[in-house]
């Protein structure tokens, strides 16, 4: 089974003020880097950087991986991300297309606390059922990214519109998907304001001391 990855990093940071991507979360650790470390490490391939053209991709130096800069990644620049979240995913779709995989799965780069260990296991619960949909993530009530899609979907991905991405897609009764819930919400938070990125640095540190 092939199953590609598209990680989504093309977005604006207009609630952050500026450019979030190559924000730290610690000395020499970009807030950009860390999803996408996770995502190599659970063994997706081929991976697909959907970036706005003018990212000179400092963000992806992670001095926590323990290498200058994150190999085998193809890069693929979105020129119309203004006109929303659907149109970088339509580019990577288009980019893994002529693998022909059997999934995507599809990660967003401002979520750092998602982990490889949380990507196997929605793996698993796909292989598991390979006629689903998909299958999300979630904590309580919610659905949220990353999201594995089965190739049964590959249709309607390509034809989203808008900066809804793909959430009409799992609310709609006319697919069946399955959610792989947490307890923990923080490991599926989005970085988008000044505040948010102040309580990741925390929530960061405590992760680390707690690993040591």
């Amino acid at each position: 089974m092939k199953i590609g990855a598209i990680y989504l990093a093309a977005g604006f940071s207009r609630r952050m003020g500026e450019a979030k991507l190559p924000l730290e979360l610690a000395p020499g650790v970009t807030l950009g880097s860390r999803g996408l470390l996770e995502v190599r490490r659970s063994g997706f391939q081929p991976i697909v950087v959907v970036v706005r053209p003018e990212d000179p991709l400092l963000w992806l130096f992670d001095g926590g991986a323990g290498i200058d800069r994150l190999p085998k990644f193809r890069i693929a620049p979105c020129r119309d991300a203004n006109e929303g979240m659907s149109r970088s995913i339509r580019l990577g779709m288009q980019a893994l297309l002529p693998d022909e995989p059997d999934a995507v799965l599809i990660a967003l780069a401002d979520q750092p606390f998602v982990s490889a260990s949380l990507l196997r296991r929605l793996v698993s619960v796909f292989r598991e059922d390979p006629a689903a949909d998909f299958v999300a993530s979630g904590y309580g009530d919610v659905s949220a990214p990353p999201v594995l899609f089965n190739k049964t979907m590959f249709d309607r991905l390509c034809r989203l519109e808008g900066d809804a991405g793909a959430r009409t897609l799992l609310r709609s009764a006319e697919f069946r998907g399955k959610v792989v819930r947490y307890a923990a919400e923080w490991a599926f938070v989005d970085i988008d304001t000044k505040e948010q990125l102040e309580k990741a640095r925390l929530i960061w540190s405590q992760v680390q001391a707690r690993a040591r």
